[in-house]
């Protein structure tokens, strides 16, 4: 019975540490109305940056295609950006966007925009190289996890060696 209860607490504190790689802003499915007053910056990485302002669109992938022409590529339900008005990525640059200043971790087209926000498309250098900071959480939770699972191991171990 002990051991049910020592379990359930294990998983109980795992659930609370384990942190959201999504923030619920990036998926609010209920605004389906277009957005206006969207501002959109685009920086090509090659020196080339293109400013809008005053647009009107649902998703950071509509906004963007209203514009200029995109190459994508489709897994499932999210869509990959390959090109910006025919700047591809390569080996070294990526497309990364951004939402108010805030790095956006979903698909260009799972983001709702909102009245007012401001989008920039960046093609980064070093690939996929994000210049916000690490998320604490995930850290912190897979710190969490790796303990509980030596403290459980442990246990366990110690509760087989008594048996024998």
């Amino acid at each position: 019975m002990e051991r049910v209860g020592m379990i359930t607490c294990m998983i109980v504190v795992l659930i609370l540490v384990t942190p959201s790689n999504i923030q619920a802003s990036q998926l609010d499915n209920q605004n389906t109305l277009a957005a206006t007053g969207i501002n959109l910056v685009i920086d090509f990485g090659n020196g080339t940056v293109a400013s809008f302002s005053g647009l009107t669109a649902t998703t950071v992938y509509n906004l963007t295609v209203m514009l200029f022409e995109v190459d994508a590529q489709w897994t499932g339900d999210h869509v990959f950006i390959n090109a910006i008005d025919g700047v591809y990525q390569d080996e070294s640059h990526g497309w990364q966007y951004w939402v108010n200043e805030n790095y956006a971790s979903v698909a260009a087209n799972l983001y709702n925009l909102h009245d007012g926000d401001s989008v920039l498309w960046n093609r980064t250098i070093s690939g996929f190289h994000s210049t916000t900071e690490p998320d604490m959480t995930l850290i912190v939770g897979g710190v969490f996890l790796v303990t509980g699972g030596i403290v459980f191991l442990a246990i366990l171990h110690r509760r087989t060696m008594r048996r024998k």
